[in-house]
């Protein structure tokens, strides 16, 4: 018996392979990292500027002072607190007795001095944006799960819409509880105007999204994620009164919509299941009639 021709893998096919190996490799390349001493620490202030947005995922290696540079970003401790929150800043100086000084991108200098017992390690990458999916995982595992199972649970013509509308709830969820699209935080106190003039006050952006910020006294200006600017707000009942868009290109937008109709052109162009064979009925043996007596057949018997 010959054997018949190989079988070709589908496109589909392939693509899940290759996912699944992007998924393994990146677990992987965790699990080291995490092995060798390394962590990760999630930016919660914008002080860093666009060097290190709100939001971003830092990789974190151990280090000494010795391995230090002027212009290294670092996460330390503050002096003295040493179970308080940790500081992500850059390396200002390096001075003699074995301590260094740091600075914000924003913030400025700080008023402390590091030294070998507060560093927690150098960083070696900075993702911004991943720090806030670090910060829906919870929603987008709960959301998943539920999507998966009532998937699960209807028929094969259903699984696809289902799915597409079960992602976009989730994503939809997790985008109302963390809310990390478009974000303006103030950096420190308005300024004083002089006479005749409106206060001015500096803002940067937190979110994910560029923003357009609009005064109603006039003037405009547009920041990227962790980039600051500065703006005349009309202020009303101590609060700013601002207008917040954002500023994204239009291509972006095609994007966005060529996405979402992804799904419906692949359901429409993947043809559907094959419809069962159809068994063929049992053939029945016809009877003949012979010539009997008038008014009757005689069957043939059988055989």
């Amino acid at each position: 018996m010959r054997p018949g021709p190989p079988r070709r893998r589908s496109p589909a096919l392939v693509l899940e392979l290759a996912a699944l190996a992007v998924v393994l490799a990146a677990l992987a390349s965790c699990v080291l990292f995490r092995v060798t001493g390394g962590h990760w620490e999630r930016v919660e202030s914008p002080s860093m500027g666009t060097a290190a947005p709100v939001g971003t995922l830092l990789w974190v290696r151990p280090a000494t002072v010795e391995e230090l540079r002027v212009g290294d970003v670092v996460t330390f401790h503050r002096p003295g607190v040493v179970d308080g929150p940790v500081y992500s800043h850059r390396v200002r100086a390096l001075l003699e007795d074995g301590t260094f000084e740091t600075r914000g991108d924003l913030s400025g200098d700080d008023k402390w001095r590091v030294d070998e017992q507060d560093l927690v390690g150098r960083v070696v990458w900075a993702w911004p944006g991943a720090g806030r999916l670090v910060e829906a995982t919870p929603v987008l595992l709960a959301g998943g799960l539920l999507t998966a199972i009532v998937v699960a649970l209807v028929r094969r013509s259903g699984k696809l819409p289902l799915a597409v509308v079960g992602a976009a709830l989730t994503l939809t969820a997790a985008m109302v509880v963390h809310q990390p699209l478009t974000a303006v935080e103030q950096l420190g106190p308005a300024a004083p105007a002089s006479a005749g003039a409106v206060p001015s006050v500096r803002l940067v952006s937190t979110g994910l999204l560029p923003v357009r910020l609009a005064s109603a006294v006039g003037g405009d200006v547009e920041l990227g994620p962790g980039q600051a600017g500065v703006v005349a707000p009309v202020v009303e009942a101590g609060r700013l009164q601002l207008d917040l868009r954002p500023a994204v290109p239009p291509w972006v937008w095609v994007l966005i919509v060529v996405a979402c109709l992804a799904p419906a052109v692949v359901s429409a162009w993947r043809p559907g299941p094959p419809p069962p064979p159809r068994r063929p009925s049992p053939a029945r043996r016809p009877h003949r009639r012979l010539p009997g007596r008038a008014g009757h057949a005689r069957p043939l018997s059988r055989v």
